[in-house]
């Protein structure tokens, strides 16, 4: 099982609120968010970590090292400079990316409350080539798949609400090359989304291809995204408000 983890992107809405520091590295309850979002995703069973960087990021802030000190095994790939989207990010790691070995594309800015292992392994009991988690929401500022009646998901599309399933920054694929021949035929299309291009819908290329992808229900409560000022300002209060809880 490989797990790559795009963290290429810009931290500029977070520049502008006054962080110093690049987004990964923000401090929540005294631990960088990377770790907060990493510490659920190596439950893992047998994983191999990738994550992508931007090379600004590891000049100026050591990231690299950071990162090799939560998992010494892992490999950190550098991205010269802005990509074109996630997608484009995660396909920086083509290298190790086992074609025939199950594949996990991971957002790096959020935390999971669920056990994941759970939803791969219902993945697998379907035979599914791929899959996503999934949580009621509408708001267009998320990921989106549309299921049949069988379940399984004849549609996906970014930052535009096609039903009630928002996708919780998780992607499952059953072998690693599904993934890149979907980026690929995404990209040559120019399928992008305001310029950009992302990994949910790689889906739709599968679909094309007579994939079976399908999805893993959890309660909104169980996906914490870190995406934003607001969402760290908010998620240290939960923690906080926890701590206090536990010493009284």
């Amino acid at each position: 099982m490989n797990i790559v983890i795009p963290m290429a992107g810009g931290d500029e809405l977070f520049q502008r609120h006054g962080y110093p520091y690049a987004k990964a590295v923000i401090e929540i309850d005294n631990r960088p968010l990377i770790e907060h979002a990493f510490d659920r995703l190596r439950i893992v069973d047998d994983a191999k970590f990738v994550f992508v960087i931007r090379k600004e990021d590891d000049l100026r802030f050591y990231l690299r090292d950071m990162l090799k000190l939560l998992d010494p095994d892992a490999e950190v790939i550098l991205a010269e400079g802005p990509t074109a989207g996630a997608a484009c990010t995660a396909m920086l790691a083509v290298e190790h990316i086992a074609e025939d070995e199950e594949l996990i594309i991971a957002n790096g800015d959020q935390v999971l409350v669920f056990d994941l292992n759970q939803a791969l392994q219902s993945f697998r009991d379907r035979d599914l080539d791929g899959g996503t988690v999934v949580f009621d929401s509408v708001h267009p500022r998320w990921s989106f798949v549309k299921t049949d009646e069988s379940g399984l998901v004849i549609e996906a599309a970014e930052k535009r609400p096609i039903s009630r399933h928002a996708t919780a920054g998780v992607y499952y694929y059953k072998k690693g090359r599904y993934f890149l021949d979907a980026a690929q035929s995404m990209i040559r299309k120019g399928a992008s989304v305001n310029n950009a291009y992302f990994v949910c819908p790689c889906f739709n290329e599968m679909i094309l291809a007579q994939q079976r992808i399908g999805t893993y229900g959890i309660e909104r409560k169980d996906y914490i995204s870190l995406a934003t000022p607001q969402a760290i300002e908010d998620y240290e209060q939960v923690l906080a408000a926890r701590r206090r809880r536990m010493e009284s």
